[in-house]
């Protein structure tokens, strides 16, 4: 009887050794998943540092590395995406700059400071059709002071 209990003892001790040696790995991995997940106070943080950096400081460099974390931690978060956008146009990253501005108004459909930025990058790369389409969907959204980019359209 003894000869069966020393074996299936060996044997969970052998498994409780190699549970030992994968713990390591597991919190490891669990901190991997658990920095990957959507975390929305994370990202305003993140999106009002690289506001604070693109307006205060013109550091734009920085304010897209800021507010590229800030959607890291928020795929929803539309200003930050916006902002970035704004980073993009002062780097003259016109077609980044349009995707983040469009990703934007999928978000928020009414965002029209977004939609004036959609004008403004079009304009800049000389598609002025397209910008005026922008600035319309500025103005309707409610966008103040558009009359001067709206005089250019048709």
């Amino acid at each position: 009887m003894t000869r069966t209990v020393i074996p299936i003892i060996c044997l969970s001790l052998q498994k409780f050794e190699t549970m030992k040696k994968l713990i390591p790995f597991l919190f490891a991995w669990m901190l991997i998943l658990m920095a990957s997940c959507e975390n929305p106070n994370k990202s305003r943080a993140f999106m009002d540092e690289g506001s604070k950096q693109l307006l205060r400081y013109s550091n734009y460099e920085e304010a897209e590395k800021l507010l590229t974390k800030a959607i890291k931690y928020d795929k929803h978060n539309y200003e930050a995406y916006y902002y970035r956008g704004c980073t993009r146009i002062n780097a003259k990253q016109y077609n980044d700059a349009i995707a983040d501005f469009e990703k934007a108004v999928e978000l928020k459909p009414d965002y029209a400071d977004a939609y004036f930025n959609l004008g403004k990058t079009y304009y800049l790369m000389n598609k002025e059709d397209k910008a005026c389409e922008y600035y319309k969907l500025a103005d309707q959204y409610g966008r103040p002071n558009l009359e001067d980019y709206l005089k250019r359209c048709n």
